[in-house]
């Protein structure tokens, strides 16, 4: 048997094509891995320009003019209202920055009186002087101040910086979708570019309808969060119903982190404005996810929650914040690339493709 298989030439050659697709396979992992970051600015760029070409279609529909000129326009009209409301959020925190900073210094005050009384103070100065005699080296809070700032800083930074260039990017993908699409098929045979364009179609056409669907549903927390702060005289309750509308593209984690900086605020007001800050949170992320987003998703598209979660703890493992907040619309694309790349093609059966079930419903 041994003399057979060594007679076979399509036994080496079969070997060797497993040998090299396992190879390209580490490769590309390898790859992946080490440009994780890169990848996920590349695909938000890839999400921008979904979104403003989508945009730009009702733009074009209702004016009649071209693509570029629509898209242009979207961007201006975008940009338009997201400095309006910047400018708005900042001229509110100004107003109030001495407000809040008498808050500050009496929540302070009453923190350091709790500590007097319960004789803390002298704990924290014995155990300081103990580990000073010890030998250990304590950092200064003056240092340690100054790092954290030179840290939220470059962070800051870092992140304009990102965001800037994946909105450049999304700019030039939704200004000329085609050649860039053209140069993607290049990548494949032939003969299997007609299969790749409509699996690319089918993954643009369904982030298409989940942001659509994720706007609504920011725009309406974000309202309703700015509404009800204000109705309870909450300070920057303008800022705080733009951060709440923003992480809310972030499903089920988004909600939590936004209600974080409107219960620290609240606090300063006092108990009665923090338990109500938190029945206002609760009560708007229950309707979002339990009676809006449902709603939404019927007509747009829907994710399993057990699949979602998932692919964001893997997102959060591999890239973190960016990780988490990108593990939807990922998770949404990899669905219809296995449904038809794979169920479909490869199987030979028929795809669920996400919100289908839905929508025949």
């Amino acid at each position: 048997m041994t003399q057979t298989i060594a007679a076979d030439p399509s036994f080496f050659k079969r070997c060797a094509i497993v040998a090299a697709v396992t190879m390209a396979a580490l490769i590309i992992s390898w790859f992946v891995w080490t440009t994780s970051a890169a990848l996920l600015l590349i695909f938000s760029a890839f999400l921008v320009a979904v979104g403003l070409y989508g945009l730009a279609r009702f733009v074009r529909n209702f004016t009649g003019l071209s693509q570029h000129k629509s898209v242009v326009i979207t961007a201006i009209v975008l940009v338009a209202l997201l400095g309006t409301t910047l400018t708005l959020g900042s001229m509110n925190v100004a107003s109030k920055a001495p407000q809040l900073r008498q808050q500050v210094a009496q929540s302070v005050d009453q923190i350091q009186s709790k500590i007097q009384i319960y004789n803390l103070t002298e704990k924290l100065i014995g155990d300081t002087d103990s580990s000073d005699a010890k030998g250990t080296s304590s950092t200064p809070w003056s240092g340690r101040l100054t790092s954290e700032l030179s840290n939220a800083a470059s962070m800051t930074l870092s992140t304009l910086t990102d965001t800037f260039v994946v909105l450049v990017i999304g700019l030039y993908f939704a200004l000329q979708p085609l050649s860039y699409q053209s140069g993607r098929l290049r990548l494949f045979p032939a003969s299997e570019q007609k299969r790749v364009a409509h699996i690319t179609a089918q993954a643009a056409h369904a982030i298409r309808r989940w942001l659509a669907g994720r706007i609504i549903s920011m725009t309406l927390t974000g309202i309703g969060s700015a509404l009800g702060l204000w109705l309870l005289d909450i300070p920057f309750a303008l800022l705080l119903g733009l951060i709440a509308g923003l992480l809310t593209f972030i499903p089920y984690l988004g909600a939590i982190i936004s209600a974080v900086p409107a219960l620290l605020i609240a606090l300063l007001q006092g108990y009665t404005a923090l338990i109500y800050t938190a029945a206002l949170y609760t009560g708007l992320h229950i309707i979002e996810g339990y009676v809006l987003a449902p709603m939404i998703q019927k007509r747009a598209v829907s994710i399993a929650p057990g699949f979602l979660l998932s692919a964001q703890v893997l997102g959060a493992a591999v890239a973190g914040v960016i990780g988490i907040a990108l593990a939807a619309p990922i998770a949404l694309v990899l669905s219809v690339v296995i449904q038809l790349g794979y169920v479909r093609d490869i199987m030979d059966e028929q795809p669920h493709l996400p919100g289908q079930h839905d929508r025949s419903e």
